[in-house]
C-alpha cells in the first residue's frame, strides 16, 4: 500500500477507536453526540481510503473525491434542540480527552496537507485535500462545542458561534 494511504488509513482507524472510546467515557450529551458523529466520519474516511487503494492497485478508475453525505452539524443540532436547558448546561467532563481530540484533528489536517503536496497522483492529491478540509471542519466543530460548554457566557458575548449560530438560540 502507498505509504501515504497507509499512514492515512492508520490515522483514521486510530481516530475511529479514539472517538468511540471517548464517546463512551463522556457524559455531557452534546459532547457525546459530537464524538459519536466524529467516530462515524473517521470510519467513513477509512473505507474511502481502502476504496482508493483498491482502485489504484487494480488500475481501475478512482471515483472522484466528494464530500460525504454525512455531516456533523445536523447530528449535533438535533441533540442540541432535544436537550433541555439543564442538560445543555451540564459541564464538560473529560476535558483532557476533548483537548486530545482537538490536537488529533490539527495533526490530521497538517498530515493531509503534507500528503497532498507530496503525492504525484492527482486523484490522491484531491482526496487528501478533501480529508484536510474535513479535519479542519472537525476541529472547528470541536472548538465551537468546547467553547460553548466551557464558557457559555463568554461564547455568547464574543461571537454567538462562528460555526453554528443556531446554538445561540
Amino acid at each position: 500500500m502507498d505509504e501515504y494511504l497507509q499512514a492515512a488509513l492508520k490515522f483514521e482507524e486510530d481516530g475511529y477507536q479514539f472517538y468511540t472510546k471517548i464517546s463512551k467515557e463522556t457524559n455531557q450529551p452534546l459532547a457525546k453526540r459530537l464524538f459519536e458523529s466524529l467516530a462515524i466520519q473517521e470510519n467513513e474516511h477509512a473505507k474511502r481510503i481502502m476504496e482508493i487503494y483498491e482502485s489504484l492497485q487494480s488500475g481501475s478508475e478512482v471515483k472522484p473525491a466528494s464530500r460525504p453525505a454525512f455531516s456533523l452539524e445536523p447530528e449535533v443540532k438535533k441533540i442540541f434542540y432535544e436537550l433541555d436547558k439543564d442538560k445543555k448546561a451540564m459541564p464538560l467532563d473529560n476535558i483532557e480527552g476533548y483537548r486530545l481530540a482537538m490536537e488529533m484533528e490539527k495533526k490530521g489536517y497538517n498530515m493531509y496537507r503534507e500528503f497532498a503536496e507530496k503525492v504525484e497522483d492527482k486523484r490522491e492529491r484531491e482526496f487528501f485535500r478533501l480529508l484536510m478540509e474535513e479535519e479542519k471542519e472537525h476541529l472547528s466543530s470541536l472548538d465551537n462545542v468546547y467553547r460553548f460548554l466551557t464558557g457559555t457566557e463568554e461564547w455568547y458575548a464574543e461571537e454567538e458561534s462562528k460555526v453554528w449560530n443556531w446554538m445561540s438560540t
